[in-house]
């Protein structure tokens, strides 16, 4: 009798065991599709939406700019001001996390030197000298142009970036659940063949114990 409860037991380890298969395999891949979305959730949209307020920022200022000279209203130096504080806010934030692109950081110290160009061209206009601050503004206008065309450049490989990444954890999740699948067929089989063995030897040692039985 000791015998026969050995082998349930066994029975019963085998058989867990085997069920246990798709379900580990399922709980890794539920592990790794949320690792993925979460740093999409975390890191890749939050940096996406940083860029992209970077850039309507930085046009606001080249907008601004170009209003005070063109129009000599003073409302446009409140605007690039706001705007700039703003910039500000995003470029230390974007300085301090580890999660952004060197090339955003690179474009982030260019910015700084267009700003500086860019104050002097308020300075002078400030000191009455509008017509001399219109052709510094003039010399740059190619930086400017090029600062908010690289900003795009790098807002689009993020938006790819996070594309190909959307596609990965669909193509993950997809092929999990085959893989469940297989394994659930698989884990169900070996869990049969296991039964049926144990029920064909079950008479065998029922024999053995009646046979020692005094």
């Amino acid at each position: 009798m000791n015998q026969l409860w050995r082998h349930r037991i066994i029975l019963i380890l085998v058989v867990s065991l085997f069920a246990s298969i798709p379900l580990l395999y399922a709980l890794s891949g539920y592990r790794t599709i949320s690792k993925l979305t979460a740093e999409m959730h975390t890191q890749d949209i939050p940096m996406i939406k940083q860029v992209d307020q970077l850039i309507e920022h930085n046009r606001d200022r080249a907008n601004a700019v170009r209003g005070l000279l063109l129009y000599e209203d003073d409302r446009y130096i409140e605007q690039y001001y706001f705007s700039t504080s703003k910039v500000h806010d995003l470029r230390r934030l974007l300085n301090s996390s580890n999660q952004t692109p060197g090339a955003v950081k690179d474009l982030l110290s260019r910015n700084n030197t267009w700003e500086e160009e860019i104050q002097e061209v308020f300075t002078v206009y400030e000191t009455d000298h509008p017509q001399r601050a219109k052709k510094l503004a003039k010399q740059t206008t190619q930086t400017t142009q090029t600062i908010l065309e690289d900003l795009s450049q790098i807002k689009d490989k993020l938006y790819r970036d996070l594309e190909q990444k959307l596609e990965l954890t669909t193509e993950m999740t997809a092929e999990y659940k085959r893989m469940c699948f297989s394994l659930s067929i698989l884990a169900f089989l070996l869990i049969a063949t296991t039964i049926i063995l144990f029920h064909r030897s079950k008479p065998i040692l029922e024999n053995k114990t009646n046979t020692y039985r005094p």
